[in-house]
């Protein structure tokens, strides 16, 4: 496999490296900083990420983006989190609803929800799956009855009413819609009973709780999210009814890979710092990167960092 990066992936790492540089390092370390976790926020960041292409950059040009593929989106995040994890983590969380917005949804959907979020500069998604009791849980693929998630979506006329808690849910607080997972049948096997529905965060019932205080990744906010009685249409369903988790592949899909990219930032900024101290450090009458055993280490952390990019 052919890993040259493609004349499209470095214009959209330059875009993103110079995002990195400009706007979130100069802030970065003092957003982290603060100790009210929601003060730990820049919707200017959001604001020229917009600006840059790289807010909508996975979506189709109908709604504001320039159809990257997954790897691109990878080489954006990278240089976004060797500037800052969390910036990183407000994008990629975004990027998975909206793409997952995009291949399941309705014509309908596309235009009520993408198109108005491409509309906003600083319209960002959010989805909801995590609970205090069902986290990783939600994912195995058993069959025992009534396990994982107890949000629950009772059928009415027109819709359904979701009732339930959601917590460390990125980007909800700061979100104009947000993905629920919810079951929609109490007792069957989690892979058969869960759907997907699409609720506008200014929904009668919906409300956002605290945000948790997170000892890093700080200026991705994660928040609780309750559902109190919360109505959606039968249009809000994303999907096929009780078959979520079988397409949250889809999620997991641009999830692990963001993830591993972000890491790959971190990875890649840690040496970046390191090198450069062990170049200034001087022990023994010479800076410590000419000591070979210092040098072996750089060397293996290099290795170790550009095998993991390709």
């Amino acid at each position: 496999m052919d890993f040259t990066p493609t004349p499209e992936m470095i214009h959209w790492r330059d875009v993103a490296r110079d995002f990195a540089t400009e706007v979130i390092r100069p802030v970065a370390a003092e957003l982290d900083a603060q100790p009210d976790p929601e003060a730990a926020w820049s919707w200017a960041i959001v604001e020229e990420a917009d600006a840059r292409g790289l807010r909508q950059a996975p979506l189709p040009p109908e709604f504001g983006g320039s159809s990257t593929d997954y790897v691109t989106n990878t080489v954006i995040l990278e240089e976004i989190a060797a500037a800052d994890l969390g910036s990183a983590v407000v994008l990629a969380q975004h990027w998975k609803f909206g793409q997952m917005l995009h291949e399941l949804g309705t014509a309908d959907q596309h235009a009520r929800y993408l198109a108005r979020n491409a509309a906003n500069p600083r319209g960002l998604f959010a989805a909801s799956f995590t609970e205090p009791n069902a986290a990783s849980d939600n994912l195995l693929p058993y069959r025992a009855p009534g396990a994982g998630m107890q949000t629950f979506a009772q059928k009415v006329d027109g819709g359904h009413v979701i009732n339930g808690f959601k917590h460390y849910i990125s980007n909800a607080n700061r979100s104009d819609t947000i993905l629920c997972f919810a079951r929609t049948d109490r007792e069957g096997p989690i892979t058969e009973s869960v759907t997907a529905f699409v609720v506008p965060a200014d929904s009668p019932g919906l409300r956002i709780g605290k945000v948790h205080d997170k000892s890093g990744e700080r200026i991705a906010n994660n928040s609780e999210i309750f559902y109190e009685g919360v109505f959606v249409p039968d249009g809000a369903t994303l999907g096929e009814p009780g078959l979520a988790l079988q397409s949250v592949g889809r999620l997991l899909r641009a999830s692990n890979s963001y993830a591993a990219a972000c890491a790959l930032g971190i990875a890649r900024e840690c040496f970046d710092r390191t090198l450069d101290w062990c170049r200034h450090r001087v022990q023994g009458g010479k800076p410590i990167v000419e000591h070979q055993a210092v040098g072996s280490y750089l060397a293996d952390m290099y290795v170790n960092v550009d095998l993991t990019r390709n």
